[in-house]
C-alpha cells in the first residue's frame, strides 16, 4: 500500500482529482478533496507512479518500497511553451507576436494521407486547402488569406529544412516533425520578396530530437479506395425519352404542312442507321459505364525509422514506401523516400550537422480523356460488339461491311483509351543541408548553413493508334517527352545575440544569404509512329513531324536580414525586422528593395491588476504591420532576346534569322504587399479553453501581370506592374479540453475564416474594368460575370419572348435595366465569386484507457462556380451523350406523340437559346458543403503486453477518409466543383487499417 498528498508547487495547496496510475497499466486512483490518495501495489519494487492533472506537468515517481509518496506538481499553461518556427529561428508560442499556424507530427500523420498538404486540410484558420481534381497525383492547392495576385501564382513559399522548394508532395508525412504556416506580413517579411503569399515552413525530424537509446519504429497502413457519391445519371428508359424529345426542335417537316407528326419525328431521331439502338431501347439493354471503367483502388504506406544518440552524436534515419492506385485502371503512384539527419557536438562551443531528404516518385496518370469519355457515353451504348470485341466508337457501331447500326456520338471508347494511353512521370527530389555552429560565449552564436534543392523529372506521354488522339492522327500512334532539371542552392551566414539585462531581454539576428536557381528543360514530340513504342523510340516517327525544343533559366537573389526580439518583464514584446533583397530577374535600377516589419504584443494576463481574474490563464494582445514582396516573374522579361527563328528573303535566297518574341519592360519592379494585423490570444481555466482571433487588412500593389498593348505597337502584351488587390478578413481558432481525468480525455478544436477579396485598381486607374479578362474594380478576382439566368420562357410568355427575339422553351435572362433589349454592356452582372463566403473546421479527439477516437471535418460555404460537370451533363444542345438525371426539361405541346412537360430549370433540348448555348447561364452552381475528412479508431496496447511482444509501444487503428459529404451539389464532388470537367475525377472513400510499433 502506498499513500500520500498531492499539492501545487506554486502555493502548496492540495489538488483534488489528480490521476495517479501505475505506469504501463490502466490501474490507478484519484486524489480526494484534500489531495490525499492511497492505492495497492502488486510489485512495489518495479512500480512507477504517474501523476496527471490538467494544467500541471506530468510527474513520474519510482515507488522503490516507499509507503508514503507526496508529490508537488508544477503548473503548465497548455500549449504556451510550444516552440514555433518563425524563419531563421524559433520562438515559444507565449512570446509570439505574429500570426502563425502550427501543426505537430501527430496532427500531420493522424489522417492517414499520402500528401502532406491533404493531411493539414482544414487544420489552420485562414488557410484554404482543396483538391484540384480528385484524381491521384493532381495535388492540392493552398491559399493563405486569399488571392494576392491576378495571375495564377498564389502559391506560398515552401521552405523545407531551410531549402526553398516548389511544393512538399515529395515528402513522406512520417518524416515531418512540424509544419508552421506564417500568415501575416510581419511574420513573412523575414522572407522578403518571396513572402507575399505566405510561407509554409516544414521541419523534418532531426538528429537533435533523438533520445539516448536507439529506437526503431514502424508505421504502416493498407487501404481500399472505393468510388463514392457518384452522380445519378439517366437510366436507359429515361435517356431514350430525352433523346427522342431532343429532336422535336429540329425535325424536318417533310410534308410541309407546318406540323411535325410522329412519323416525321421518328425519321429524325432514328432514320435508317440506328436499328441496333432501337432494339436496345425496346429491350432496355443498357450498359453501366461506371462499372465498366471504375474500380476499387488501393493505398498503402510503410515507414521504418531508427533514431538514437550518444554523448555527442545524435541521428535519425527513415525509409518509406507509398503506393496508391486510382479508381481508373492505369493510374498509380509509387513513392520511395529516404531521410537522414546527424548532429555532432564537436566541442562545448562547436556543433555541426547534416540533413538529407530524397525521394523517387513514379506517377502514371493514364488517359486524360477516359474519365470524360466514359461518363459521356449514354446507357444504350456498349463498349463491345456482339462478339465481345471492344469497338473504337460505341456510338458509331457498324456491321463488318461498314453499314451503321448506331450512328450517334463519336465519343471514343474509354476502355481503349485507358489500355492504350500513358502519361508517366518519373521524378527525383532532394533537399539537404550542412551546417556549422560556433558559440564562443553564451550570448553569441555564429552559424553557417549550405542548403541544396534538386528536382529532376521526365514526363512521357503517348497515345496509341486505338485512342481518340490516334484516330485523329490517321490511326497512328504519337508521343511526347519532356524533361526538367531544377537545381538551387542557398548559403546562409547567420549571427545571433541573446542577452538579458534585469527585466529586459534581447534576441537579435543578422543574416547574409545567397540564393541561386538554374532550370534546364527540353521537349521532343512526334506523330505517325508505326507501332506503339510509347515515348521510348520516338525516332521512328515521321521526320516531318519532329518537334524539339530546350530552354535555360537562371535567377539569383542576394539578401541581408536583421531581426530583433525584445521583451520587458515577460509582458511587453516587440519584434522588428527588415530584409533587403536584390533579384536578378528585375530591371536595372529596380533590383533591390527593402521589406520592413514590426510587431508588438502585450501579455495582459501577466499584469498585477489581472491577479484577481482567476479563471483567465492567458490574454495577449497583438498588433503587427509589415511589407512583403513578389519577384515571381520569368527571367529575361526586362531584356529583348532574339529567340524566335524566322525566315526571310535576302539576295534572292531564303535565309533564317532571329527576332524578339517579346517586348522588354525596362522598369519592371517588385510587387509589394502591406498588411496590418490585430490579434488576441486567450485562455481560460489553465488554458482548458484557449484560442485566438485575428483581423487583417492586406493591400498588394504593383501586381505583376500581363498588360494588353495597342495593336500599333506590334506586340500583344508585356509583363508590367499594373494592378492592386485588397484582402480583408477575420480568423478564429478555439481549442477546448472538455474532459481530462486520466482514463478519459476529450479535446475539440474549431476554426473559422472569412476573407473578402477586392480588386482596387487596374492599369493605374480605378474606374474602368477589364471585362475581357474578367477583372472588375471593387469585386473579387475570381468573380463570375454573365447574364443572370431567369428561368425558361413558357407557352403563355411566347409574345414577350418574341419581343426579345426568343421563343418558347428557351432560357431566359434578366433584363437588368428593363429596356426591352438584352445587351452585354447593360445586362451582364457579377453573379458571385469562386471564393467561399466563409470556411470552418471542427476536430475532436477522445481517449479512454487504451482506446482513441478522432474525427475531422471542414466546410466551405457560399462558393459560386461555373460547374464543368453541369456544362457537360445538362447541356440540352447535345442529344447523343449521357445526361444527369434531372427532374424535367421543357417539352412544348406537339403532334409527334411526345408528352409535353414544363420546366423552369432546363430548356427545350436543341432549343436552349443563345444564353444557354453560348453563355452557359444554366451551368452556375452555388456550392456549400461539409466534408467529414476522416474518422479514426485506435487501440494502444498496455505496456506489459507490448513488452511481451518485444516492443515498447504498439497501436493498431482503423481510419476512414472522406466518408461523408453533406451538400446539394449533384456533380462529382463539391470540393472541385469549379474544375474543368475534362480534368475532374470521382469522389471516393478510403478504408484503412494500420499499425504503429516502437522497438
Amino acid at each position: 500500500m502506498v499513500r500520500g498528498t498531492v499539492t501545487s508547487a506554486s502555493d502548496g495547496m492540495p489538488l483534488p482529482g489528480v490521476n495517479i496510475i501505475i505506469k504501463g497499466t490502466t490501474t490507478g486512483t484519484i486524489t480526494n478533496v484534500d489531495g490525499i490518495y492511497e492505492m495497492s501495489l502488486n510489485n512495489p519494487d518495479e512500480a512507477v507512479l504517474v501523476f496527471k492533472f490538467i494544467g500541471f506537468n506530468d510527474m513520474e515517481v519510482p515507488v522503490e518500497n516507499q509507503s508514503t509518496i507526496n508529490a508537488q506538481l508544477e503548473e503548465s499553461v497548455i500549449g504556451l511553451d510550444e516552440v514555433v518556427a518563425i524563419g531563421y529561428g524559433t520562438v515559444s508560442k507565449r512570446d509570439l507576436t505574429g500570426s502563425v499556424g502550427s501543426l505537430d507530427a501527430e496532427m500531420v500523420t493522424e489522417k492517414g494521407t499520402t500528401s502532406p498538404l491533404e493531411s493539414i486540410q482544414g487544420a489552420v484558420a485562414g488557410v484554404q486547402i482543396s483538391s484540384n481534381t480528385g484524381r491521384i497525383g493532381d495535388g492540392f492547392s493552398i491559399l493563405i488569406r486569399g488571392r494576392n495576385t491576378m495571375s495564377d501564382d498564389n502559391i506560398p513559399l515552401y521552405v523545407v529544412d531551410g531549402v526553398v522548394t516548389d511544393g512538399i508532395d515529395f515528402l513522406n508525412p512520417q518524416d515531418i516533425a512540424r509544419i508552421d504556416i506564417l500568415k501575416d506580413a510581419s511574420s513573412t517579411a523575414i522572407y522578403g520578396s518571396r513572402g507575399t503569399n505566405g510561407v509554409v515552413i516544414v521541419t523534418t525530424k532531426q538528429g537533435s530530437d533523438s533520445k539516448s537509446k536507439a529506437v526503431v519504429t514502424y508505421d504502416g497502413y493498407y487501404g481500399v479506395k472505393t468510388p463514392a457519391r457518384l452522380p445519378e445519371m439517366m437510366d436507359g428508359e429515361k435517356w431514350w425519352y430525352y433523346h427522342k424529345s431532343a429532336y422535336l426542335a429540329t425535325a424536318s417537316d417533310s410534308n410541309e404542312d407546318g406540323i411535325i407528326d410522329a412519323q416525321e419525328h421518328e425519321a429524325s431521331y432514328l432514320g435508317t442507321a440506328n436499328s441496333e439502338l432501337l432494339r436496345r431501347a425496346q429491350a432496355n439493354e443498357t450498359t453501366d459505364w461506371y462499372d465498366e471503367v471504375l474500380k476499387n483502388g488501393k493505398q498503402q504506406n510503410h515507414y521504418v525509422s531508427i533514431s538514437g544518440a550518444s554523448e555527442n552524436v545524435s541521428y535519425v534515419m527513415g525509409i518509406g514506401y507509398q503506393n496508391e492506385e486510382g479508381n481508373l485502371n492505369n493510374e498509380y503512384i509509387d513513392k520511395y523516400t529516404f531521410k537522414t539527419s546527424v548532429n555532432h557536438k564537436v566541442s562545448e562551443k562547436v556543433t555541426a550537422g547534416a540533413s538529407l531528404n530524397v525521394s523517387l516518385t513514379e506517377q502514371e496518370m493514364g488517359s486524360q480523356k477516359a474519365m470524360r469519355e466514359a461518363f459521356r457515353l449514354n446507357p444504350l451504348l456498349s463498349p463491345r460488339d456482339s462478339t465481345g470485341v471492344l469497338v473504337p466508337m460505341p456510338g458509331k457501331y457498324t456491321t463488318p461491311e461498314g453499314d451503321y447500326l448506331i450512328n450517334k456520338t463519336s465519343t471514343y471508347n474509354p476502355i481503349l483509351e485507358i489500355n492504350n494511353s500513358s502519361d508517366n512521370t518519373r521524378r527525383y527530389n532532394g533537399v539537404g543541408n550542412v551546417f556549422l555552429q560556433f558559440k564562443p560565449i553564451d550570448e553569441w552564436t555564429f552559424k553557417t548553413t549550405f542548403s541544396v534543392g534538386y528536382d529532376q523529372f521526365r514526363r512521357g506521354r503517348s497515345w496509341g493508334a486505338l485512342t481518340d488522339d490516334g484516330a485523329s492522327n490517321d490511326g497512328q500512334a504519337l508521343a511526347q517527352r519532356d524533361t526538367d532539371e531544377d537545381l538551387n542552392y542557398t548559403w546562409d551566414n547567420q549571427v545571433s545575440w541573446d542577452k538579458s539585462f534585469g527585466e529586459h531581454h534581447f534576441n537579435a539576428m543578422g543574416l547574409y544569404s545567397i540564393y541561386e536557381r538554374r532550370i534546364e528543360t527540353s521537349m521532343m514530340s512526334t506523330t505517325n509512329l508505326p507501332f506503339n513504342s510509347q515515348y521510348y523510340n520516338m525516332g521512328n516517327g515521321a521526320q516531318s513531324s519532329f518537334n524539339i525544343g530546350s530552354n535555360y533559366l537562371n535567377t539569383s537573389l542576394m539578401s541581408y536580414v536583421f531581426r530583433v526580439n525584445y521583451d520587458f518583464k515577460d509582458r511587453y514584446l516587440i519584434t522588428l525586422s527588415n530584409r533587403w533583397d536584390g533579384a536578378s530577374n528585375l530591371s536595372e535600377g529596380n533590383k533591390w528593395n527593402s521589406f520592413p516589419s514590426g510587431a508588438f504584443a502585450w501579455r495582459v494576463s501577466e499584469e498585477p491588476f489581472m491577479e484577481n481574474f482567476g479563471t483567465l490563464s492567458n490574454l495577449k494582445a497583438r498588433v503587427s504591420y509589415g511589407l512583403t514582396g513578389n519577384n515571381n516573374v520569368d527571367p529575361y522579361k526586362t531584356v529583348s532576346n532574339a529567340d524566335q527563328q524566322t525566315y526571310y528573303s535576302f539576295g534572292g535566297n531564303t535565309v533564317n534569322g532571329f527576332i524578339p518574341s517579346q517586348i522588354a519592360n525596362r522598369i519592371l519592379t517588385w510587387e509589394t504587399t502591406s498588411e496590418l494585423n490585430l490579434g488576441i490570444d486567450f485562455g481560460f481555466f489553465r488554458n482548458r479553453i484557449s484560442g485566438s482571433v485575428d483581423i487583417y487588412n492586406r493591400l498588394s500593389e504593383d501586381l505583376l501581370m500581363k498588360q494588353k498593348l495597342p495593336k500599333e505597337t506590334g506586340w500583344e502584351e508585356l509583363d508590367a506592374n499594373v494592378g492592386s488587390v485588397r484582402n480583408k478578413g477575420v480568423e478564429l481558432s478555439l481549442t477546448t479540453v472538455n474532459i481530462d481525468n486520466g482514463d478519459f480525455s476529450w479535446r475539440t478544436t474549431f476554426t473559422f475564416s472569412k476573407n473578402t477579396n477586392e480588386i482596387e485598381s487596374l492599369y493605374g486607374q480605378t474606374e474602368v474594368d477589364d471585362v475581357g479578362n474578367g477583372w472588375f474594380i471593387g469585386e473579387a478576382i475570381e468573380s463570375e460575370y454573365n447574364y443572370k439566368f431567369d428561368g425558361i420562357w413558357q407557352a403563355d410568355e411566347a409574345a414577350e419572348a418574341a419581343s426579345y427575339g426568343q421563343t418558347e422553351g428557351e432560357a431566359k435572362v434578366v433584363d437588368v435595366n428593363e429596356d426591352g433589349v438584352i445587351d452585354p454592356n447593360d445586362d451582364r452582372m457579377i453573379l458571385g465569386s469562386n471564393d467561399p463566403d466563409w470556411s470552418g473546421s471542427f476536430s475532436t479527439n477522445l481517449k479512454y484507457k487504451g482506446f482513441d477516437f478522432s474525427l475531422n471535418l471542414f466546410t466551405n460555404q457560399g462558393m459560386f462556380v461555373y460547374s464543368g460537370f453541369h456544362s457537360n451533363f445538362t447541356d440540352m444542345r447535345d442529344r447523343g451523350r449521357a445526361k444527369l438525371d434531372v427532374d424535367s426539361w421543357y417539352i412544348p405541346e406537339n403532334d409527334a406523340g411526345i408528352p409535353a412537360q414544363y420546366s423552369n430549370e432546363y430548356p427545350q433540348p436543341r432549343n436552349g437559346g443563345t444564353y444557354w448555348r453560348n453563355n452557359g447561364v444554366g451551368y452556375y452552381r452555388l456550392v456549400d458543403y461539409v466534408k467529414i475528412k476522416n474518422i479514426s479508431l485506435g487501440y494502444t496496447f498496455e505496456q506489459n503486453i507490448a513488452n511481451r511482444l518485444g516492443m515498447s509501444h504498439l497501436r493498431i487503428y482503423t481510419n476512414v477518409l472522406n466518408p461523408f459529404v453533406f451538400t446539394d451539389y449533384d456533380g462529382f464532388d463539391p470540393e472541385w466543383a469549379g474544375s474543368d470537367y475534362g480534368n475532374g475525377g470521382v469522389s471516393s472513400v478510403t478504408y484503412q487499417f494500420g499499425i504503429s510499433a516502437r522497438f
